[in-house]
C-alpha cells in the first residue's frame, strides 16, 4: 500500500498555488502526513534598478527577495494553523523546478502537490512551466492543479453548458 509522511507544495503565492495547499491540506488529514510548504526562487543575474537613478546589488536583491518570501510563507502557514496539519516551510535560492525535486527528496515527501497558472502560448514558451518540469523529471508522484481558464466565468458556465450539451447529442443518443 502507498503511504505518504510527507506532502511537499511548493508556492510562488498564486490562486492555483492556494488551491495546491487546500488539496495537500485534505490529503495530508487523510493519510496523517505532514506538510512542507517550500517556495524556491531564483536570482536573477544581472542587478535591476528599483527606482529611478538608484542601482541596487545582486545581495540587496536576495535580502529583499528572502524577506519577503519568508513573509509571505509565514502568512500562509499561519491562515492554515487551525487545520490540524503539521505544516513546516522551506526557501530555496536556485532554478525553482530543480530546488522542489531536490527539496522533495531531501525531506523524503511521498508526494509533490503543485499548482500551475496554465500558461498558454507565448508567455509559456518564453517564460516555460515550472510545473511541467516537476511532473516530467520528478521521481516521486506530482498532484498538479492548474489556473482558472482565461475566461470570464459567465464565458465559462454558457460554454461549459454548451459542451456538456453537445456531448450528451453527440455520445449519448
Amino acid at each position: 500500500m502507498w503511504t505518504i509522511k510527507k506532502i511537499l507544495v511548493p508556492t510562488d503565492f498564486s490562486k492555483p498555488a492556494e488551491l495546491a495547499l487546500e488539496a495537500a491540506i485534505t490529503l495530508a488529514r487523510k493519510f496523517d502526513a505532514a506538510i512542507v510548504l517550500m517556495h524556491a526562487y531564483q536570482v536573477p543575474v544581472y542587478p535591476y534598478p528599483l527606482a529611478a537613478n538608484a542601482m541596487v546589488t545582486p545581495n540587496d536583491l536576495v535580502e529583499h527577495i528572502e524577506k519577503a518570501a519568508q513573509a509571505a510563507l509565514e502568512t500562509a502557514t499561519a491562515s492554515h494553523g487551525a487545520c490540524g496539519v503539521h505544516i513546516t516551510t522551506a526557501l530555496t535560492a536556485g532554478t525553482p523546478w530543480e530546488q522542489i525535486i531536490r527539496k522533495a527528496r531531501e525531506v523524503e515527501a511521498g508526494l509533490i502537490v503543485i499548482g500551475s497558472r496554465g500558461l498558454r502560448g507565448l508567455p509559456r514558451a518564453l517564460l516555460g512551466s515550472t510545473a511541467e518540469r516537476v511532473v516530467r523529471y520528478s521521481p516521486i508522484p506530482v498532484m498538479a492543479f492548474h489556473g482558472p481558464l482565461p475566461v470570464s466565468e459567465e464565458d465559462r458556465t454558457s460554454e461549459g453548458a454548451s459542451a456538456a450539451n453537445d456531448l450528451v447529442d453527440r455520445w449519448l443518443i
